[in-house]
């Protein structure tokens, strides 16, 4: 639901997070959503500035149920680097927030003498909840940089996808077991179901995500003028795709291809082998770019 537009980025809330507002109000808790909407805006507002100061266009931020998502233009995603700035801003915002909120009580800025406690506790639930490591929250998001460094985007993007739906299950659990005990928390439930429907759409686009690495890499390539290389052995018999998934981002590849007896074939550079996947489909072997020779 687009609600708005500010400094050519559109602001769209969820559909979960309108749900949860109505839960709040409807078990009169109204008195939160004020609190709530302006910290996530923070929140997001801080993903937004960081990527702002790394240069990258940002098109859209949503707002979500416990956080939100900032849509950025460019591959932000191929830079571990950038991820890991953008995503630990969200939290850090949150945990300035409470500085600045108690500063100004202890300075007299603020007319309360006692903390409120529903936005330190949101503040708090915000920061803890999304510097877990589980796609989609910015722990999640850490955490495919980090292993991206060693593995493909893909397959980083699949553990961190699926660190959330181990995230959604424990927490399903928790709210059954409470109901064993006649306690009833929706909480748990909603952000269960919300863990879920990100997790398993980030798990969809891994592939895409991969893809997006490649064409980033050329990109970046071209115009900075060099990037570090890595060098992989494969045998000759080994799928494209398969060759294609051992690339990891910020690296630039040679592929050394030998037989079955370990015996070199010869040399290909990463442009060879996605130029091959494309000619030949993502099945082909490795050897037969040597035909095409």
């Amino acid at each position: 639901m687009r609600i708005g537009r500010i400094f050519d980025i559109d602001i769209h809330v969820s559909k979960a997070l309108v749900l949860l507002i109505i839960v709040l109000l409807i078990t009169g808790r109204g008195g939160k959503f004020t609190a709530v909407f302006f910290i996530f805006f923070i929140h997001e507002a801080a993903h937004v500035i960081a990527a702002r100061l790394l240069n990258l266009k940002v098109n859209e931020i949503e707002l979500l149920p416990f956080g939100g998502a900032v849509k950025i233009q460019s591959f932000f995603e191929n830079n571990p680097a950038h991820e890991i700035i953008v995503a630990v801003s969200g939290p850090l915002s949150n945990i300035l927030l409470l500085l600045l909120y108690f500063s100004g009580i202890q300075l007299g800025w603020l007319s309360t003498r006692m903390p409120n406690p529903d936005f330190v506790n949101i503040n708090l639930m915000i920061a803890g909840l999304n510097l877990l490591p589980a796609l989609p929250l910015d722990g999640g998001r850490i955490l495919r940089a980090v292993l991206s460094r060693q593995m493909n985007i893909e397959r980083a993007t699949k553990i961190a996808s699926g660190m959330g739906l181990l995230l959604a299950l424990v927490l399903a659990t928790a709210g059954l077991y409470g109901l064993y005990y006649r306690v009833f928390n929706y909480f748990l439930f909603v952000l269960s179901g919300f863990m879920v429907y990100s997790a398993v759409r980030e798990r969809r686009n891994a592939t895409y995500v991969m893809l997006r690495d490649i064409t980033y890499k050329k990109e970046a390539l071209l115009r900075e003028g060099s990037m570090p290389i890595r060098n992989i052995a494969v045998l000759s018999s080994l799928p494209l795709k398969d060759v294609v998934r051992k690339f990891v981002p910020q690296r630039y590849h040679y592929i050394q291809v030998l037989d079955e007896q370990l015996k070199e074939l010869g040399t290909l550079n990463e442009s060879e082998v996605v130029n091959g996947l494309l000619d030949f489909g993502a099945h082909a072997s490795v050897g037969r770019l040597f035909r095409k020779r």
